[in-house]
């Protein structure tokens, strides 16, 4: 036996295990503060870092006489209580496998009856259109007969179907909240069966009178225009109807395969719950030695908490004697090994919450900026703003002020809450002056921020937020041009730092330019519906989300006027000079273009000086024009230009890009034309701006996002070496690297530190 101890001592004497696999950790320690919560909820929640258990007690060391029985055999008598309590756990496994099933049994049945739902819509939605053809053939058949009664008889005897379908339309969209985009389908579906019913009425009047000719000239009109609007809308609810129909489907197949794997992971489990409480009641009964050589197989896979018990004076009685003081050994060199490890562990964990909540930041402020640049209604635009901030960062209170016409008031246009609309009704307004945290940020123009508002000198006390103990303004700022302030509030002391500031003085930015955009837009709209094509372009420019976007919209434009050619060019300024050309969109009608798009040329080296590069000006003949240098003459003249209209790009005073319009024959541009081209240039600049704001949001957001997966994922790792492993393997898979390397430079480190 004495043989036995030594070799179980030279075995253990240098081990340092891993950390225990499958062993809940302590629970925080009382005076660890809780993590700050998320400022925003995201598609992706954070993981805030988790207070690191404390380093348990050296004295006493916890037995495991639940688990090693003692060595005389004691727990022998209590058989039959182990019998009992195996028992109990069988059955409830069982029912938590039968509860299991039913949740699963209870998902497939909604699953089937969500898609047997949207087939029905679909349904629904062809039998509308059923009846408008029907209708329309009716009418078509009256008109060709000029049979009054027939077409009476014949359209009052489908209108019943019509209206039975509008009602199904009416009861297929009853169940969907007005926001779902199938509703508005099934709604709009149901309002031109209305107009074609509608129609019926003036059908029946006109034939009353005789005037067959005019019924069968309206007809012909406006029968293919009714339906292209009633096709189109079954598409949409087709298509609409089929992917949610895919998504139910999916589900089900999802709630099929959850109850299969249900079933055989389950039944896997309650084999081995069977075979482990039979297994554990052979090791209850088991011999000195079988419990001593399990004691050991345990302390080496990492359990070392495991004891067993001293009941015996004789070998087995010092042999496990000396295996716990062994283990005692271990827990401590253990324990200190750990402490090491959880302060590292805690320091990677703030990091990681912080980039972390830096990136859900970042994509809160992408879906604000993505929905209020779709909006040209000033009002809802303001409207949609206020509520989605708030939302989105989680603030208490956010509002919009906007500049009077004189400029000292800053006056509230819009905000949250019922204290939001009592100011509005209120007229509520600030001064521009260092009167308030508005004011000041109105007459400064920089954002400002108070982290605890009662010691703030210029913090305005409202009564009505009498909860605001942070609070942040932010000006709206277009081209060096004041438009107003953006003010936040949150309950929370200290709510607000400079990530924060970035990030929503980005979104402050496109949300001026989104104001200003929807300013000209709500001035100009009288014009732009009656000119065609610059209502067009305005349309089409509203949904370009990208500079490519915004650069097709313009060439598209310009193709459907006398232009031959057009050239959309971006500038990369330094301190307000243009210093780089990058060529964004290039199309010539008559030739292939000498230019690509995606060229970069210095300004220095453009066929065009920069003062004529931010005017706009027109030449009729660019041979003959004296403005022009003898190096654009020439390159106009090899391309086969004749004659030219620069359009700059501005927002306020900061030039952003020019358009260049050509022409192959010399002559003037017509008015019309030239309007239009002016309206590319006034509305072409802001949306530029806004899709490069948007597209540098989006950057970063992803990079974030990439730097916060990373960071999870070395997380859940203690090991230095399987850190740096992850690290490399992920920045090289992430970054399409062919080989990567970490070098890790410092001092020697001792061999008796553990590391």
């Amino acid at each position: 036996m004495e043989q036995i101890r030594r070799s179980l001592e030279e075995l253990f004497s240098g081990f340092a295990p891993p950390p225990p696999e499958g062993v809940a950790p302590a629970p925080p320690p009382e005076e660890a503060p809780p993590p700050p919560a998320p400022p925003v909820a995201a598609p992706v929640s954070p993981v805030p870092p988790v207070a690191p258990p404390p380093r348990p007690p050296e004295r006493p060391i916890p037995r495991r006489e639940e688990e090693i029985a003692s060595i005389v055999g004691a727990h022998i008598s209590n058989i039959r209580s182990q019998l009992l309590g195996n028992a109990l756990i069988i059955l409830m496994v069982i029912v938590w496998i039968a509860f299991l099933l039913g949740g699963a049994i209870v998902r497939l049945s909604r699953a089937m009856a969500d898609a047997e739902l949207e087939t029905r819509r679909w349904s629904v939605a062809l039998e509308a259109g059923r009846t408008v053809s029907e209708l329309s053939t009716v009418v078509g058949q009256g008109i060709l007969l000029q049979d009054e009664n027939l077409l009476i008889t014949g359209v009052e005897g489908v209108r019943h179907g019509v209206q039975s379908a509008r009602n199904r339309l009416r009861e297929s969209a009853a169940d969907l909240p007005i926001t779902d985009p199938l509703w508005a389908d099934l709604m709009s579906l149901e309002a031109s069966v209305a107009e074609v019913d509608g129609w019926m009425d003036f059908v029946l009047n006109e034939a009353s009178k005789g005037d067959w000719r005019g019924v069968g000239v309206l007809h012909a009109q406006l029968i293919s225009s009714y339906f292209r609007e009633i096709s189109n809308g079954i598409n949409r609810i087709r298509e609409r109807t089929l992917e949610r129909r895919d998504i139910a489907m999916a589900r089900v197949a999802e709630s099929q395969r959850l109850l299969r794997d249900i079933s055989l992971a389950w039944g896997a489990v309650l084999v081995l719950v069977i075979l482990g409480v039979n297994l554990g009641l052979l090791r209850s009964i088991a011999a000195p030695l079988e419990q001593l050589t399990e004691a050991a197989a345990l302390l080496a896979s990492g359990r070392l908490d495991t004891r067993v018990g001293v009941d015996r004076a004789d070998e087995f009685g010092r042999l496990a004697q000396a295996f716990n003081e062994m283990a005692d050994r271990l827990q401590t060199l253990y324990n200190e090994l750990e402490d090491r490890v959880r302060e590292r562990t805690r320091a990677l964990q703030e990091a990681n919450y912080a980039l972390q909540r830096r990136a859900i930041q970042l994509e809160a402020s992408a879906e604000v900026s993505r929905a209020i640049t779709s909006i040209f209604n000033v009002d809802e635009l303001l409207r949609q703003a206020v509520d989605l901030i708030r939302d989105r960062f989680g603030f208490y209170h956010a509002g919009i002020f906007l500049l009077d016409e004189t400029g000292e008031w800053a006056v509230l246009q819009e905000a949250t809450g019922e204290a939001g609309a009592l100011m509005k009704a209120r007229g509520h307004r600030l001064q521009v002056a260092e009167t308030s945290m508005v004011g000041w940020t109105a007459l400064h123009r920089k954002p400002r921020i108070a982290l605890d508002v009662g010691e703030d000198a210029v913090h305005f006390a409202n009564p009505l937020l009498p909860y605001t103990r942070s609070e942040m303004t932010l000006p709206l700022m277009v081209g060096g041009r004041l438009l107003g302030v953006l003010d936040v509030q949150s309950t929370e002391e200290a709510a607000f730092d400079e990530d924060d500031v970035r990030t929503l003085q980005s979104m402050a930015d496109q949300l001026a330019i989104a104001i200003e955009n929807a300013r000209r837009l709500s001035e100009t709209a009288a014009f732009l519906e009656a000119t065609s094509p610059i209502y067009r372009f305005s349309r089409r420019l509203s949904t370009a989300a990208t500079v490519e976007d915004v650069a097709n919209v313009i060439i598209a434009t310009v193709s459907e006027t006398e232009a031959d050619g057009c050239v959309v060019v971006e500038f990369e300024s330094m301190n307000g000079t243009p210093k780089t050309l990058i060529y964004r969109g290039v199309w010539r009608r008559d030739r292939e273009p000498t230019f690509r798009p995606g060229m970069r040329i210095a300004v220095e080296e453009a066929p065009l000086p920069v003062p004529l590069l931010s005017r706009i000006w027109v030449s009729e003949d660019v041979q003959q024009d004296s403005q022009l240098p003898d190096r654009a003459r020439d390159l106009f003249q090899t391309t086969g230009v004749g004659a030219v209209v620069n359009i700059p790009l501005r927002v306020g005073n900061q030039p952003m890009g020019q358009v260049v319009i050509l022409r192959s024959t010399p002559g003037p541009f017509s008015l019309t034309s030239l309007r239009l081209y002016e309206v590319i240039g006034d509305q072409a600049a802001l949306a530029l701006e806004r899709a490069r704001l948007l597209e540098e949001a989006q950057r970063r957001a992803a990079r974030e996002r990439l730097v916060a997966q990373i960071s999870t994922r070395l997380r859940a790792s203690l090991d230095p070496d399987t850190i740096l492993k992850t690290m490399v393997r992920e920045l090289g898979r992430e970054l399409g690297a062919r080989w990567t390397a970490v070098e890790i430079t410092g001092p020697a480190r001792s061999p008796d530190s553990g590391f």
